[in-house]
C-alpha cells in the first residue's frame, strides 16, 4: 500500500468514526426527547384526570346545593299550607308524591304512635302499596328497631355503602329501599313518630346531608301537631265553658260576662299562637340556624351579627308565647301545682342569688323584713319563685338608680303575707284595677319608656290564685308601689 492509499484509508476511518459519533449522539438525544415527551404526556394525563375529578366533584356539589335550595323553597311553601291547617289528617295529606320528589326522594313514610295503644301507625305513604303498609306496621310492632326510630334526638341513616349497616333488614325486607333516612317528630317535648325518606335506586343514595331538610320538615309537622292539639283542647274548653255559662242562673250574670270575655281571649290566643306565631317562628329559627352554619355559603361578620339578632329576638318571642301558653294552661286547669312543704329562707336565698346582679347594676338597695317565726309553707317552689322573680324584676325595672326595694314577710290570720315594696315611679290610680289584666300597659309616660309585654303580672295572679291565695297592689304616683300576696298556711 502506497502513501496515498494509506492517507485515504485513514481519512475514511476518521469520517466513519465521526459519522458513528454523531449518529450515536442523535440516537441518545432522540431517546431523551422521547422520554421527556412521555413524561410530559404522563403529567398532562394526570392533570387531565385531576381536572375531570374536580369537575365531577364540583358538579356533585352543585347538584347537592340545587337540591338543598329546592328543598328549602319547597318546605317554605309547605309551611304556609301547614299554618292554615286545623286538622291533623289534613296535615298528613300535604305530604304527597310531588313534595317528596322535590325533596329528592322516591319513597316516603310518616308514622305516628297512637296514644291509646302505643302502636306505631302509617299516617302518610308515598310509593308504598296497601300490602307494604301492613307489612311495615306489623314488622315495627314486633321488632326492636322502633326504639331507634323514635329517639327524641338524632337520626337514623341506613345505606348499603356504609361499612357497617345497622338494621339492614329494614332496607329490603321492610322499607324496600337501597338507602333511607329517618328523623323523629317531636311534639310537646316527646317523640310521637318519625319521618322516613328513601330511594330505591343505587345511583341516588340518601346521605347525611339530607338530614337538615328532613329535620325542618319534622319540626314543621311536630309544631303543627302540637298546635292542632292545642287548638282542639282550647276549642273543647271553649265549648265546655259555653255549656257551663248556659247552666248558670241570673245571680251569676257578672261571672257569665267574665267567662264570655275569657272565651274571646282564648279564641284570639289560639288564632295568634297557632297560626301567626308558632309556625313562622319555627321556620325563622330553622332558616337562621342553617344560614349561621355557613352551609349555604360563607357568612360575613355583619351578616352573622344580624342572624344572631334574629335568633335573639326569636327567643324573646318564644318566651312571650310560653307565657301565653302558661296562662291558658293554668286557667284551664291543665297545669297542676306541685304543692309541697318548702322553706321560706331557702326560697329567698335562691331568689336573692338570681336577682343580685340586676340590683348591683342599678345600685339599688335590697332589704328583707321578716316578721314571722314560720319558715315552712306548702306551695309549688318553682311557681312561687317565678312569682317573686317577676315582682322583683318589675320593682327593679321601675325603680331609679340608688332607689330601694324591700321584701316584707309577716303573719296573717290563716296565711303568710308577702310584699315587694319599691321606691319607683308608681302606678296611676285609674290603672290599679287593670294591672293584672293580660297585655295591659299603663299610659303613664315613664312606664311607656320601659319595655314589657303586659303578661307577667297576669301570670303571677294566676299562680297565686292556683295556690288559693290573693294578690293586690297599692301605689302612689312618683313615690312607689307595693305588691302583696298571701299563701295559706295549710
Amino acid at each position: 500500500m502506497d502513501a496515498y492509499t494509506t492517507i485515504l484509508f485513514v481519512l475514511l476511518v476518521a469520517i466513519l468514526s465521526i459519522l458513528y459519533f454523531f449518529e450515536r449522539n442523535r440516537r441518545v438525544e432522540s431517546e431523551e426527547n422521547n422520554k421527556r415527551s412521555q413524561d410530559v404526556i404522563r403529567q398532562l394525563d394526570e392533570q387531565a384526570k385531576i381536572i375531570i375529578k374536580t369537575d365531577l366533584a364540583l358538579n356533585k356539589v352543585q347538584e347537592e346545593l340545587d337540591k338543598k335550595i329546592t328543598g328549602l323553597y319547597t318546605l317554605h311553601e309547605l309551611g304556609k299550607k301547614i299554618g292554615s291547617t286545623f286538622n291533623v289528617e289534613d296535615l298528613f295529606s300535604l305530604i304527597n308524591k310531588p313534595l317528596v320528589s322535590k325533596l329528592g326522594f322516591s319513597r316516603g313514610l310518616i308514622m305516628i304512635k297512637e296514644e291509646s295503644s302505643g302502636t306505631i301507625m302509617v299516617k302518610a305513604s308515598i310509593a308504598y302499596s296497601e300490602a307494604d303498609i301492613k307489612t311495615i306496621e306489623k314488622a315495627l310492632s314486633k321488632g326492636s328497631a322502633v326504639s331507634s326510630l323514635l329517639k327524641k334526638s338524632g337520626f337514623l341513616l341506613v345505606n348499603r355503602d356504609l361499612e357497617k349497616i345497622e338494621h339492614e333488614d329494614l332496607l329490603s325486607d321492610i322499607f324496600k329501599t337501597e338507602s333511607f333516612l329517618t328523623v323523629p317528630i317531636v311534639a310537646k317535648d316527646e317523640a310521637v313518630g318519625f319521618i322516613l325518606m328513601g330511594n330505591i335506586s343505587s345511583h341516588s343514595k340518601v346521605t347525611e346531608g339530607d338530614t337538615e331538610l328532613l329535620s325542618i320538615l319534622a319540626s314543621q309537622i311536630g309544631t303543627a301537631i302540637e298546635n292542632t292539639g292545642l287548638y282542639t283542647e282550647l276549642f273543647n274548653s271553649h265549648q265546655d265553658l259555653n255549656r257551663r255559662v248556659k247552666e248558670r242562673t241570673q245571680e251569676l250574670a257578672r261571672l257569665n260576662e267574665e267567662l264570655r270575655r275569657f272565651n274571646k281571649v282564648k279564641s284570639d290566643f289560639v288564632s295568634a299562637v297557632s297560626h301567626e306565631l308558632r309556625t313562622p317562628l319555627t321556620s325563622i329559627k330553622g332558616y337562621a340556624s342553617i344560614l349561621m352554619t355557613g352551609k349555604l355559603g360563607e357568612v360575613s361578620a355583619p351578616q352573622k351579627e344580624r342572624l344572631e339578632k334574629i335568633d335573639k329576638h326569636s327567643n324573646n318571642l318564644t318566651r312571650l308565647i310560653n307565657n301565653l301558653l302558661d296562662i291558658a294552661r293554668i286557667e284551664s286547669g291543665r297545669v297542676q301545682m306541685e304543692i309541697k312543704e318548702i322553706s321560706i329562707k331557702e326560697l329567698l336565698d335562691s331568689i336573692i342569688d338570681v336577682i343580685t346582679p340586676q340590683v348591683k347594676e342599678k345600685g339599688i338597695s335590697l332589704k328583707i323584713n321578716i316578721k314571722t317565726r314560720v319558715d315552712k309553707i306548702k306551695a309549688d317552689p318553682g311557681q312561687l319563685e317565678r312569682v317573686f322573680l317577676n315582682l322583683l324584676s318589675n320593682a327593679i325595672k321601675f325603680t331609679p338608680e340608688k332607689g330601694r326595694v324591700t321584701i316584707h314577710i309577716k303573719d296573717g290570720r290563716d296565711s303568710i303575707e308577702f310584699s315587694v315594696e319599691d321606691t319607683g315611679i308608681g302606678i296611676p290610680k285609674q290603672d290599679l284595677e287593670k294591672v293584672f289584666e293580660e297585655f295591659f300597659r299603663s299610659d303613664n309616660a315613664p312606664a311607656q319608656k320601659i319595655q314589657g309585654t303586659g303578661l307577667g303580672l297576669s301570670l303571677v295572679k294566676k299562680i297565686i290564685e292556683a295556690h288559693k291565695g290573693m294578690i293586690w297592689v297599692e301605689s302612689e304616683l312618683g313615690k312607689g308601689t307595693i305588691f302583696s300576696f298571701t299563701i295559706p298556711k295549710t
